[in-house]
Order: structure tokens, then sequence, then C-alpha cells
């Protein structure tokens, strides 16, 4: 019988390698940094997604899109509050917020409503940034629910890459029912 994936991991480079791996399979864009950079690669943001040098770019979009931000990340700022009625995120261009683990074998990582402070700012916003921690990726999702008590809040989702939908016409097509794009920000912690 074939060893399966979690039991053919060796090191926490192996299992990153497949976590991109499988991100971009799922149509997310995953780049590499420090939580001291954060904020300048967030800043960077333009409607495509980061900078491709890392470099913040304050172009035109990424104001526009700066103007519409909801960070639930500390040390990036944002420019709209958490508001009382969910309805008010319905122009939210991007959403900052951070995942409590990542999923190698399919490039999914586990969302808590606490990390997204409006779960709908999830599916509302045009573009969602996930910061993710390099040693919280684990193998699959046997040890993914072995890591995570989802009795403890009233709601969570594992996102993995943008929304996708191949219902229209057996054609694909992404972010016809919520974000446009997904980037995974892996920290060097």
């Amino acid at each position: 019988m074939p060893l399966g994936f979690a039991q053919r991991i060796v090191s926490r480079d192996d299992l990153v390698a497949r976590f991109i791996d499988s991100a971009a399979g799922a149509a997310a864009r995953v780049v590499h940094g420090t939580r001291a950079e954060l904020a300048t690669l967030v800043a960077g943001f333009s409607g495509d997604g980061l900078a491709s040098d890392g470099v913040a770019r304050f172009d035109r979009e990424a104001q526009r899109v700066a103007s519409r931000c909801l960070s639930m990340v500390p040390g990036v700022p944002g420019t709209v509050a958490v508001p009382d009625d969910p309805h008010a995120l319905a122009d939210l261009d991007l959403l900052v917020c951070e995942g409590v683990l990542g999923v190698a074998e399919n490039g999914g990582i586990w969302l808590p409503a606490s990390r997204l402070g409006e779960r709908s700012a999830l599916v509302l916003a045009r573009h969602v940034v996930v910061v993710l921690a390099r040693s919280s990726i684990v193998a699959d999702l046997h040890a993914a629910y072995a890591a995570v008590d989802v009795s403890a809040e009233s709601f969570g989702v594992f996102l993995a890459g943008p929304s996708k939908t191949a219902d229209i016409e057996q054609s694909l097509v992404i972010g016809a029912h919520g974000a446009m794009g997904v980037t995974v920000v892996l920290l060097d912690e």
C-alpha cells in the first residue's frame, strides 16, 4: 500500500513547498515576507495583486483599493472599521486577515470568525490577503481537524483560493460568488 502524503513529508520545507503548489493550483498567489514587512506588502497591493517586486506601489489603483481596506492584522492599517451592519462592507476592496493554519495537501487555510472581524467581509471583498505563519502548515485535513477546535467559535471556514464556479456552461469563472483574488503572505517567523 502506498504511503499517504502526510507519511512522506520529511521536513517543514516539504510542507511549505507542497502548500505553495496546492495554493497555486487553487488560483491563490503566495508571497513570502516577515511580520515587519506586512504593512509595506499590503500598501503595495494593487488591483491585480501585490507588486511583483514587493515594493509599495502608490498608483491610483493602489490608492483606490487602500481606501476601502478592512485589516484584522495588528500593524497593518486599514481604512474601514468593522461595521455594526455587514451591508456596509458591500464595496470592500481588500480584507487583510490572519489564518490559524494552512493545509499542504489542498492549499486551504483555516479562518475562524475571530480572525475575520465580520465574516461577510470574506465574500464581499474583491481581494483577500491572508497572513499565515510557515510554522502553522500541516500535512493534510486529518492533521488540520485534529489541531482545530471547531466548537470554539460560531463560524470558521477553510479558504483555498478565490471564489470559483464552473456551473455556467462548464466554463471556469473566478470571483463569481466571492473574492476575485486571494494572496497568501507566508511569514518566516
